[in-house]
């Protein structure tokens, strides 16, 4: 009977270790999961910051040149390790400023448009049946801001 009872405890520990080691591998996948969404995250709230900050830049500039180079030069506190997320740029070719000569039409206001745009790369890309994190491991960000021209001239 002692004989019995111990090739079962054998036998326990042995489905213990199996099971652990199962868990184990799932436990790994899920925390790289977590690590590539960490990433994507970071990266997707670095290019809005960006953004942000480079439209309320170029808001404050006279003309469309001056208001481009402070739109660049805001964007550049926001650069990364440059391994996994790159620095956000701001796409000139998208840049736009709409001041209307200083005589705007009635009902509209003069306002900058900036777009920045910002790639992170995945550090483990998984795939699950087929689909995964963007195209080659990488994906990229595009943001949009809009802020009004706001030039208040005072009469005295």
């Amino acid at each position: 009977m002692n004989r019995l009872l111990k090739q079962n405890r054998k036998g326990e520990q042995g489905h213990t270790l199996v099971e652990l080691s199962m868990l184990s591998v799932l436990f790994v996948v899920m925390a790289i999961l977590t690590l590539d969404i960490g990433y994507v995250l970071m990266g997707s709230e670095m290019n809005d910051r960006a953004c942000r900050d480079a439209a309320r830049a170029a808001a404050q500039g006279d003309n469309y040149g001056t208001a481009l180079r402070l739109a660049q030069v805001a964007v550049l506190p926001h650069r990364s390790d440059g391994v996994f997320v790159s620095a956000p740029t701001v796409d000139s070719a998208q840049f736009l400023y709409q001041d209307f000569g200083g005589d705007p039409p009635p009902n509209e206001s003069p306002f900058v448009s900036v777009t920045t745009t910002s790639n992170v790369r995945i550090p483990a890309p998984i795939f699950f049946l087929g689909s995964g994190f963007g195209q080659n491991g990488t994906m990229q960000f595009t943001k949009t801001y809009v802020f009004p021209i706001v030039k208040t001239q005072l009469f005295l």
